[in-house]
């Protein structure tokens, strides 16, 4: 199996160039979105890690102020934390004043969260109508790279409506758009220049109109990225780890599968990612992390790949 697939979709420079031109306002997919999602009120971002530090900016945190993260929090999380605030992980995050929750790959294991939480939901792929901020939170942040496998774009999802237009003048003020999104585009062909994009794009926040045209018309596919992905997670779901719940309105970018075999076997298998830790909290509270192998079902997956890769681990045959 040479084909290979990783956690999210990978975006394409060539589509995104191509809807370049069809100008589409920033309102207008704000509108959009929050007629899809009625509970919640959108600010489009240019990123998951800007509406990040807006979100913190708008929690009024200062460097002072400790905010508690998931075990393994990815480098972007902890670079835009740590612009704003500083960052705590470890088993005393969870006394922190305010924390960053992740619904790992659109799983929800907490609820009932103070009511200031920022709840990371990057890479969930929600049912039209599905109710937002499921522990509870503030805020509720979306990456549609992650999720509709756009060149870029982010959504911070509040609460109320006053916040919402709060977040907008900041982000207004704050600058990026066109200049730091063709940088990211660059990096696809010169990885050296993600470097460049990724220091400065805490801090941006902006999207230009040139972005928009292809994130509008990745948001207008929306039911037809949900068909898929339910269609793909029926196929994978009975080899998932056997405590999760099934999800109905939140859609994950892969299905987690208990399973020991070699890394060589996991990358003849197409799986680039490898083994990934997935955390686990129990109904005490008590927390613990657990080695699984995350079996991609996102839109860009074949799905006579997946048929094949389902086939052959019911069946033992996966070269061991």
């Amino acid at each position: 199996m040479t084909t290979s697939y990783f956690i999210w979709p990978e975006s394409s420079a060539l589509r995104a160039l191509v809807s370049a031109p069809r100008f589409i306002s920033i309102a207008i997919v704000e509108k959009q979105l929050r007629s899809m999602f009625p509970s919640g009120h959108p600010v489009l971002c240019s990123s998951g890690r800007s509406a990040l530090t807006l979100a913190l900016t708008v929690s009024e945190v200062s460097r002072s102020d400790l905010i508690g993260v998931f075990p393994y929090a990815s480098h972007c999380v902890l670079d835009a934390v740590s612009r704003i605030a500083t960052p705590l992980a470890g088993q005393t995050a969870t006394s922190a004043a305010l924390r960053v929750i992740y619904h790992q790959w659109g799983f929800v294991q907490e609820k009932n969260l103070p009511p200031n939480t920022i709840e990371d939901s990057v890479d969930t792929l929600c049912l039209p109508g599905t109710t937002l901020f499921p522990g509870g939170g503030r805020f509720e942040i979306w990456s549609l790279p992650k999720i509709l496998g756009t060149s870029s774009g982010g959504v911070l999802w509040c609460r109320d409506e006053e916040t919402s237009e709060t977040v907008r003048r900041i982000r207004d003020c704050r600058g990026g758009g066109l200049f730091p999104w063709l940088i990211r585009l660059l990096s696809k062909r010169y990885p050296r220049a993600y470097s460049y994009w990724q220091s400065a794009e805490s801090d941006m926040g902006c999207v230009s109109r040139f972005q928009t045209g292809e994130i509008f018309a990745a948001v207008l596919n929306w039911e037809n990225f949900v068909s898929d992905r339910q269609k793909k997670i029926n196929m994978t779901w009975p080899y998932s780890i056997n405590w999760l719940q099934k999800p109905a309105d939140r859609l994950p970018p892969v299905v987690p599968v208990s399973i020991e075999l070699p890394e060589k076997i996991v990358k003849d298998l197409g799986i680039s990612s490898g083994y990934r830790m997935f955390e686990r909290i129990n109904h005490s509270g008590s927390r613990n992390l657990e080695k699984v192998l995350p079996i991609p079902i996102h839109q860009e997956v074949s799905e006579s790949w997946l048929t094949d890769l389902v086939k052959r681990i019911s069946q033992g045959k996966t070269g061991i």
